[in-house]
């Protein structure tokens, strides 16, 4: 994979998480219409907290839309971060049934990290064998 393939992969799917970081996420988190993006019992200051981080990874997704690769190590982060995070509520909404809305929130972040890691994946590796 080159660099303008990789590039091409990723702006989508960086346009989305810059999206989901300054509109999706604090949206979901203040309305959680399908009651999947809070831990009870509900706790303003913790969602004030996990609202202003997202903010400031869709603020910096923003900055990396024109040039994905050369923001690579930041979205690195953002796909290892996002893969542990829903890994972890994965395994709570299946160990309690009362954390099984979390299906519908936050473990989706999976899909979203590894969007993100393939193409810097396939790109690495191909320079790798050059």
């Amino acid at each position: 994979m080159t660099v303008y393939q990789a590039n091409r992969a990723l702006r989508p799917v960086v346009a989305v998480w810059a999206f989901a970081g300054l509109i999706g996420i604090p949206a979901a988190v203040y309305f959680d219409l399908l009651g999947g993006w809070r831990w009870p019992p509900y706790n303003a200051i913790y969602d004030q907290m996990m609202v202003s981080v997202y903010f400031a990874l869709g603020i910096c997704a923003l900055r990396a839309i024109k040039d994905p690769v050369r923001h690579s190590s930041f979205l690195w982060f953002v796909a290892i971060s996002s893969f542990t995070h829903g890994a972890v509520m994965l395994f709570h909404a299946l160990q309690d049934p009362m954390h099984l809305n979390h299906l519908f929130g936050d473990v989706w972040i999976l899909a979203g990290g590894g969007a993100l890691a393939w193409p810097l994946w396939r790109l690495r590796r191909s320079n790798d064998q050059e």
